[in-house]
């Protein structure tokens, strides 16, 4: 069978060159209408390259004249606080300058000089105390000193004016214990056969009580849902603590354990069981959970005084005054 095939080669050649044409003009179109010479890498990969190290060079900079500007701000308000405690000062030295003349000054005149006396410097302290950017306030001295922690679980907090400045490494941090939780852990398991014969637990933190008793009939895994629930409901500060996959059926014997919620030797709580070791040593005998250790360490040399995660410098000594936090659960080695 024969096979004839028709062309057409001006027509061929003239659609490539519209396709060409369409395409150099669709790319100029996309110049023009985002500003940009290069819009994907295809256009030029070098290019793109520098163009997006350009771009981010220029947000940067975008940034820091935005911070730039934020700092001026935050000086112009803190020069207007500053304005109006030195006409303060000016009109409080006029009033003790003027007092000093007895020629002329009877008893109710200095009366009258000391009582506005004492309202410039409480202006003053009004505009200390109330005089904020933002949220922070500027003229408190609570800004007088700041700095920041590098290492693990190392966090600032905070420096008054006693802070010494730190030596260009900073102030090294030596971490001898961890901060714990106070914390109790039953030495008798719960059991279906505990449970059904009716265990009462009893918690106390903070003014708060809760008397628990166990249902008859409940599978271990339901009974200790119920207490982990009512303990979150009582609104005490103490949690329970469960191992994931402890319990293999629901009735797999478990074994209690509750720990206050805040860190360090200040806080307790009490508990107490029905059956010796369930949770209290002695059976209806309440014990007082109070294991909880605060952090220890030194700070730049200088022996911290800890109170939970917050170890303070010492009084007097070059970090006096400074506070840091350290989360770690362990001391470092």
């Amino acid at each position: 069978m024969p096979l004839r095939i028709n062309h057409n080669i001006a027509a061929i050649n003239a659609h490539r060159n519209l396709i060409k044409n369409t395409e150099v003009q669709n790319k100029n179109l996309e110049r023009l209408s985002s500003g940009l010479k290069i819009n994907r890498g295809a256009d030029s990969p070098a290019g793109l390259i520098i163009s997006e190290r350009m771009r981010a060079q220029i947000a940067g900079l975008r940034q820091a004249i935005d911070n730039s500007e934020t700092g001026i701000t935050m000086l112009q308000t803190a020069e207007g606080a500053l304005e109006e405690v030195n006409r303060t000062l000016i009109n409080a030295r006029q009033l003790a300058i003027s007092s000093a003349n007895e020629a002329v000054n009877d008893e109710a005149m200095l009366t009258a000089n000391q009582q506005e006396f004492d309202d410039s410097l409480r202006a003053i302290d009004r505009i200390a105390r109330i005089s904020n950017y933002g949220t922070k306030a500027i003229l408190d001295g609570s800004m007088g000193a700041n700095g920041v922690t590098i290492g693990d679980n190392l966090e600032f907090i905070s420096a008054t004016e006693k802070t010494k400045s730190s030596p260009v490494g900073g102030f090294a941090v030596e971490i001898k214990v961890a901060a714990t939780h106070s914390s109790v852990t039953g030495k008798v398991a719960l059991t279906k056969a505990l449970i059904d014969s009716g265990e009462q637990l009893t918690f106390s933190e903070g003014g708060k009580t809760l008397n628990f008793e166990t249902i008859a009939g409940e599978s271990v895994e339901t009974t200790m849902n119920r207490l982990e629930k009512a303990v979150i409901a009582s609104g005490m500060k103490i949690k329970m603590i469960r191992v994931p996959g402890s319990a293999s059926t629901p009735d797999a014997p478990q074994f209690l354990n509750f720990q206050h919620q805040e860190f360090g030797s200040k806080h307790s709580f009490h508990v107490g069981s029905k059956t010796s070791g369930v949770l209290s040593a002695q059976a209806d005998v309440p014990d007082m959970v109070k294991n909880g250790l605060d952090v220890a360490g030194y700070i730049g040399g200088e022996l911290g005084i800890g109170k939970g995660q917050i170890l303070t410098g010492s009084r007097p000594s070059k970090v006096s005054g400074l506070k840091i936090r350290y989360t770690g659960k362990n001391a470092p080695p």
